[in-house]
């Protein structure tokens, strides 16, 4: 099984937090990903949700689905685009 990378094109860390503000990972988790097993890779995207609430969370949640259904997420598209 392959685990799609949570990561949705909005790349940016909070210098404070050192959550990514699309996806809620650390710098580390997002270091490590390709290292991590199936199962670490999905505790990652359950620890990583459960930091996001909210709209953070209802907009990650469907650019998430539509990037594991197509393959890329929303934003990087609009990027691909402009």
């Amino acid at each position: 099984m392959s685990i799609v990378s949570p990561c949705i094109n909005v790349c940016v860390s909070d210098p404070e937090t050192d959550l990514c503000y699309g996806c809620s990972r650390t710098t580390k988790e997002i270091k490590e990903w390709s290292k991590y097993s199936d199962q670490e890779q999905l505790e990652v995207i359950r620890i990583s949700r459960s930091r996001m609430d909210g709209w953070q969370q209802k907009s990650f949640d469907k650019a998430y689905k539509e990037k594991v259904e197509t393959g890329t997420s929303p934003i990087k598209k609009q990027k691909l685009q402009d």
